[in-house]
């Protein structure tokens, strides 16, 4: 099999593919003021060019999937793009990021088209914190999805809290607590600064010494070896648990060293860095039916030592888009 490797000698075999740039919900981190909008406003690509991209990916080196949005359970024809993309030789890794809402509902087909596991992207277990975060969403719907994702065996669970000081960093033991019992893991993310949010983001961060300490308030934690860990995350283990906690600290603790992946946004564009405003356009190829492979090579070629992220550098790098249209 290829490798596709970068300027710095990473090897690339990581494509986060967006195949919606919309959502149901509206957390304030993640949708800017003017991304709230019921529809995709930058056009999403058929399933059949989405198949053809990762297809392509594949054969350059890709061998590990996740699908995004925006929120991607949205998409009327998720399942079918996921028995798709299940069935290309040589993807032996195929998960996908939700907000849940719609989990509980499509986690069985999923699974029963070939999809692996899934990450819920969920901030708050309590009502009134959950509706006041997401602008109005509802938590019990994320909970039965849940419960569905287990059902279906869409293992190990990952639930992704974004820690806010202020709105729900009391809450971090009760996360924490889930993985005591059930083989979740929960993962802490650093708020990060998106699209001028310097004064939101200054009032919000917590570092990851600080929501660890929050977390050893239970108990004291264990690293886990190396050899299991993957991603940007570092896991813990409290002593007899059976899931376990996660730490992603984009702030504190840069991963860039480490990143081997490639992000596909909704509208066909291979973006070799999430917080760069540099973007590969596929759409011209795809259209005339082009090799693909080409592109991805210079994507890896163009893929940056590192990203900056404090406040300044990253609304100056990532434009007028929020996470929801890259598929952070």
């Amino acid at each position: 099999m290829c490798a596709l490797l970068d300027p710095f000698g990473r090897k690339l075999e990581y494509l986060r593919v967006s195949v919606v740039d919309s959502c149901n919900l509206r957390c304030f981190y993640c949708r800017p003021s003017h991304a709230c909008r019921p529809h995709s406003v930058r056009g999403e690509m058929t399933r059949e060019d989405l198949v053809r991209v990762v297809t392509a990916g594949q054969a350059v080196g890709i061998r590990k999937v996740r699908l995004t949005g925006g929120e991607p359970l949205i998409r009327r024809d998720i399942v079918e793009l996921v028995r798709d993309i299940a069935q290309i030789p040589g993807i032996d890794d195929l998960s996908l990021t939700t907000n849940g809402t719609l989990l509980e509902k499509l986690a069985a087909p999923l699974s029963a088209a070939g999809l692996k596991r899934v990450n819920i992207s969920l901030d708050s277990l309590e009502d009134r914190n959950f509706e006041q975060i997401t602008c109005g969403g509802k938590l019990q719907s994320i909970l039965d999805g849940i419960d569905a994702a287990f059902a279906a065996r869409l293992t190990p669970v990952k639930l992704n809290m974004v820690v806010m000081k202020g709105l729900n960093e009391h809450e971090v033991e009760n996360f924490a607590r889930l993985t005591i019992e059930r083989d979740i893991q929960v993962r802490f993310i650093e708020y990060m600064p998106m699209l001028g949010q310097e004064e939101t983001w200054q009032r919000y961060y917590l570092s990851f010494q600080e929501i660890m300490a929050l977390c050893k308030k239970i108990a004291p934690l264990q690293l886990l070896p190396e050899e299991t860990l993957s991603g940007p995350a570092r896991y813990f283990r409290f002593q007899g648990a059976v899931g376990t906690v996660g730490f992603v600290t984009p702030v504190s603790q840069h991963f860039c060293a480490d990143c081997n992946r490639l992000r596909l946004t909704a509208d066909g564009k291979i973006k070799p860095c999430l917080f760069a405003a540099d973007e590969i356009d596929l759409r011209p190829a795809l259209a005339v039916g082009a090799d693909l492979k080409p592109l991805f090579t210079e994507a890896a070629a163009r893929k940056p030592a590192n990203s900056e992220t404090s406040p300044a550098a990253r609304g100056a790098t990532c434009g007028p888009l929020g996470m929801v249209e890259i598929g952070g």
